[in-house]
């Protein structure tokens, strides 16, 4: 398997992380590209993977450039996740190909406020922010509701010493006219980035999840799923012993296998009652049926061609009102294999995809595309330049303090070590002793000074807790903070 670094998100303000080295991601890009374009012999549903590629692409739009992608879910996207875009337009400029990132609505609504110091605001009044299964069921707020949030944004704004980029976001956000909140934070974001000179496309996983090629993915992972289930959990299994994981619900769940069901790795969503559950099938006649609709199960068969498998399926799920939703895992799986020439992830879902390689080594058979990481970390305008509150410090401090304020602490140690263990003597010296520590302690100003540093300390950290928070919205910054992070980047390549 490949060799991964180990990433860790950048503290410092400003800093940012590209791996792997700009040359090597373009080198890797190309080669990618030749690999995924020579597996004809590779079939999904009986169908060569390149064929189903060039439809994938075709289905959204995309010619047969390189395509370079990233993806995430849908949410008021903070630095560490907007440089990913950063990267995927500059090595698709690099390399004469598309950028592009795939928005995902298919998940659970979160992240969907827009926080500044001492203001949070959930940026639709859609009960569904909170109650939804899936983020596309938000709509979009009232415009009463997002003038509000812009006139209390714009009064607090007045008196920053800088004046924030956000409000090509709102103009864009506005005028999008869109149903649902997610598809008005994709356009607000687009307006914003296109002020900065990106060129980077948003697809919804919704649309992603809805063509041939998922399709034909998804029927041949679920009629396979014995063999698959096993790769996958080996896969997780194996991670987890490299990794040091102990428990078995880390980064993800096994599938649950048992002789007459096994779960899929994907979420049946029911569309008429807005609920998710986790799917499975089970056996039927020897083959494996997805139990959609209690009297109607739907066979996975193998044998069946791609385009058939597909109009089947489709069809299935369409008369029932269901949807089979990618987790995680699956999801990159399916953009690494079947769109994108190169993938960029942050952080964590890198580490989630060395679990992905895994599985498209053992049970696709394929050396698994390379992917690359990209994050950085960008506070609150101003707060960089003052050190946050180190309560772990003071409580160091405290630790030290009070154990050293007792000249005599060394002879009551070696006393209670030569008593018994677990004996009363033992522990009437171990009492005395901090009897002791109490009183010296009491005598002197140096515990009360610290006591007073640290309820300083903790009061600071709380009030300054949103200056440091380094997942507040990008179009927060200023201008030229973003357009100095997206030099940096392109420096790198240059």
């Amino acid at each position: 398997m490949k060799t991964y670094a180990d990433w860790k998100a950048p503290k410092s303000d400003e800093a940012h992380l590209l791996w792997p080295a700009a040359g090597e991601l373009l080198e890797q890009t190309r080669t990618n590209t030749e690999q995924l374009d020579s597996l004809d012999s590779i079939l999904i549903q009986n169908m060569p993977l390149t064929d189903l590629r060039r439809a994938t692409r075709s289905a959204i739009g995309l010619d047969l450039r390189p395509v370079i992608g990233t993806g995430h879910q849908i949410e008021m996207y903070h630095p560490g996740v907007w440089v990913k875009n950063i990267v995927i337009d500059e090595v698709a400029k690099q390399v004469g190909g598309r950028a592009i990132h795939v928005a995902v609505d298919t998940d659970t609504p979160k992240h969907l406020q827009l926080k500044w110091p001492d203001h949070s605001h959930l940026m639709s009044d859609d009960p569904q922010i909170i109650e939804g299964a899936w983020s596309s069921l938000v709509a979009a707020p009232s415009p009463g509701h997002l003038d509000r949030i812009e006139r209390v944004f714009d009064h607090d704004a007045k008196d920053w010493a800088f004046k924030p980029a956000i409000h090509p976001f709102f103009a864009g956000f506005r005028a999008s006219q869109a149903d649902t909140l997610g598809e008005s934070i994709l356009t607000g974001a687009k307006a914003l980035d296109e002020t900065l000179g990106l060129d980077v496309s948003f697809v919804t996983a919704s649309r992603l999840i809805a063509t041939d090629g998922y399709l034909a993915f998804l029927h041949h992972v679920a009629s396979d799923i014995e063999r698959f289930a096993k790769h996958y959990n080996a896969a997780l299994a194996a991670y987890r012993k490299e990794a040091g994981i102990t428990t078995d619900s880390r980064p993800m769940p096994d599938l649950k296998v048992t002789g007459e069901m096994i779960e899929l790795p994907f979420w049946l969503d029911d569309l008429d009652l807005q609920q998710r559950t986790r799917a499975v099938v089970v056996k039927i006649d020897g083959g494996w049926a997805l139990a959609g609709a209690a009297d109607d199960p739907f066979v996975f068969d193998p044998d069946l061609d791609a385009p058939e498998a597909i109009g089947a399926l489709r069809g299935y799920l369409n008369e029932h009102r269901l949807r089979l939703s990618p987790r995680a895992l699956t999801l990159t799986m399916f953009m690494r294999l079947l769109l994108v020439d190169q993938f960029t992830h942050g952080i964590g879902g890198a580490r989630y995809d060395q679990v992905t390689d895994r599985i498209i080594h053992t049970y696709f058979a394929v050396d698994p595309p390379a992917f690359s990481v990209a994050t950085a970390t960008l506070y609150f305008p101003g707060s960089g330049e003052r050190l946050s509150a180190c309560i772990p410090c003071l409580m160091s401090e405290g630790h030290h303090l009070r154990h050293n304020v007792l000249p005599t602490k060394q002879t009551y140690l070696e006393t209670i070590n030569r008593l018994p263990r677990k004996s009363l003597e033992r522990r009437a010296s171990y009492v005395e002793m901090h009897r002791a520590l109490a009183k010296s302690a009491g005598a002197t100003d140096t515990m009360p000074q610290w006591k007073n540093r640290l309820q300083s300390a903790i009061a600071r950290q709380d009030a300054e807790k949103t200056l440091f928070d380094r997942e507040l919205f990008y179009g927060i910054q200023p201008r030229e903070r973003l357009t100095s992070m997206i030099e940096r980047y392109r420096i790198a390549f240059q």
